[in-house]
């Protein structure tokens, strides 16, 4: 099996129980070269004391003075055994022994090559050599007479050997608690390894660097702006589309407060209201977005928010091209309805014989909608308008109502600043709204819808008129312009006002309400040509 398919916890378990060894390993041998190192020097130390010890001892010096073993026989040996020492050996000026643990060796020169320092310059040390009874640390002292003079030296040694076994000692301590860090690490690195995979919801390391790399790359891929902040309001991770709709350097922003990076931005509230928010148009860095806000949820605990947005403009975009192929459609619908009624007709007049009738119905039919056809031309310069207008005309004929354009519309190229599409929802929502304020009133015939539109002056001006119900009283414009808010108790109403009020802002213009229960209602839209 590969490194790669064991699990996280058992390559956790794995490098901890490894590296613990070793580190131990590397501790229990510095600690017994240490340990052998300190054992040793205080063992030659402790060894020098005694040697200086025995070298002041009289009857040691008579002993060597004498050159008689017996003398002090006894008391060294009871000496070294009291001492645990491998040896105490006296020996005179020459390096003969008058004293040793083995008695056939008394007479003999000593061994190690280590008596110099003390026969000939009186010093006292410690030395390591190899003697009779094998590689020793010694301590070695010169023995004087009464008249000072150097007549032999004592040497007082522990063998290494014994130093070892005593120094092992240690060293299996060590290695027994070598097992029981391994033990506890296996713990500690099962424990560990479990709870950092539960934060990251039981991936393992490499599926979740995956999943990361999958979702940076998904991402960068989506058009909206997409960024995130933590519980401390830290911009944690903003893609390729956020930098680009806003202007900023994902370098430099990453990490730094929100507040410093958009100070446009209220995103933090959120970690204080606990509120989302769907839907919600902003200005950051001048440019005006739609977004979406989210809170990011942990355990029940808030550790941060993410917002989605988009630029208002493409979305304004889609929407009135939808607002299009809606007018379109509207109109096609109509004029298929409206022929088919009129073939009907002529169809029954055609089995009647009735020749000229036909060919008047046919004549009426075509003047009036070349009639209009030509009006929308020269008055109108942008033909997506003069489309909305002749789409909504047919649709009044379908709904047995009337939609009159004043004579005195007109309206050349529209200002750089303003969109056509806008004006078409302008147009289609407030044409809309007078046909279902029409029809709710049950006198016939239908009073006319009036439309007027104008750039004389300063401003294009926008007027529609109907003879409608007219707004209730209890509802100011304010409120009527709200999203959801509307006279009509069908689900889904309230949305063509909202849109109307949000171009006539995003445009700086002005929308004016005239309305009274009996006689109707006005609105006109007031936009300015230039932005001041």
């Amino acid at each position: 099996m590969s490194w790669r398919n064991l699990s996280f916890r058992r390559r956790l378990l794995s490098v901890m129980t490894i590296s613990g060894i070793g580190k131990l390993l590397i501790l229990s041998f510095c600690a017994f070269l240490y340990i052998k190192h300190w054992e040793s020097q205080d063992s030659g130390e402790k060894a020098l004391g005694i040697a200086r010890f025995i070298s002041q001892s009289p009857l040691v010096i008579k002993a060597v003075e004498q050159n008689a073993p017996r003398l002090i026989e006894n008391k060294i040996e009871r000496l070294r055994s009291s001492i645990g020492a491998a040896f105490i050996v006296v020996g005179n000026i020459d390096g003969i022994r008058i004293a040793h643990p083995i008695k056939e060796r008394i007479g003999k020169p000593m061994q190690g090559g280590d008596n110099q320092q003390a026969l000939q310059f009186g010093q006292s040390y410690v030395s390591y050599a190899k003697g009779s009874l094998g590689k020793s640390v010694r301590g070695k002292t010169p023995i004087f007479d009464l008249d000072g003079n150097i007549i032999g030296v004592v040497s007082v040694g522990y063998l290494l050997t014994s130093i070892d076994t005593k120094v092992s000692h240690f060293l299996g301590f060590f290695l027994g608690m070598a097992v029981l860090v391994i033990f506890a690490n296996a713990i500690i690195a099962n424990f560990i390894a479990r709870r950092f995979q539960q934060s990251i919801f039981g991936f393992e390391p490499e599926a979740f660097g995956r999943l990361y790399k999958e979702q940076q790359v998904t991402l960068s891929t989506l058009r909206e702006g997409v960024l995130s902040i933590d519980a401390d309001g830290k911009l944690r991770s903003i893609n390729n589309s956020a930098c680009e709709i806003l202007g900023i350097d994902a370098n430099i922003a990453i990490n730094k407060p929100f507040v410093q990076v958009l100070p446009d931005s209220d995103l933090t509230k959120l970690l204080v209201t606990h509120k989302s928010e769907h839907d919600i148009e902003l200005l950051l860095n001048g440019q005006a977005v739609i977004a979406n806000r989210e809170l990011i949820q942990m355990d029940g605990k808030v550790i941060g928010a993410v917002s989605s947005f988009r630029r208002k403009d493409e979305i304004s975009e889609l929407t009135s091209q939808l607002s299009q192929v809606k007018q379109y459609a509207d109109l096609l619908r109509s004029q298929t309805h409206e022929h088919r009624n009129k073939l009907n007709t002529i169809s029954g007049l055609i089995q009647l014989g009735k020749i000229e009738e036909v060919q008047q119905i046919i004549g009426q039919e075509s003047l009036r909608y070349q009639k209009l056809i030509e009006f929308l031309r020269e008055s109108i310069s942008e033909p997506m308008i003069a489309g909305v207008l002749l789409g909504k005309s047919e649709r009044a004929r379908e709904l047995g109502l009337t939609l009159n354009i004043e004579e005195g519309t007109h309206l050349d190229t529209l200002p750089e600043h303003i969109r056509a599409e806008d004006i078409v929802t302008i147009i289609g929502n407030l044409i809309d709204n007078a046909f279902d304020a029409t029809l709710t009133k049950q006198e016939l015939p239908y009073s006319p819808v009036i439309v007027s539109i104008t750039d004389i002056g300063q401003d294009v001006i926008i007027e529609v008129e109907d003879k409608g119900c007219g707004l209730p009283d209890s509802l100011t414009l304010e409120q009527l312009t709200q999203k959801g808010v509307s006279t009509k108790s069908e689900h889904g109403r309230g949305v063509g006002l909202h849109l109307i009020h949000q171009l006539v802002e995003q445009y700086r213009g002005e929308l004016t309400v005239s309305s009274e229960i009996e006689t109707g209602t006005v609105m006109t839209i007031y936009l300015p040509k230039k932005l001041s």
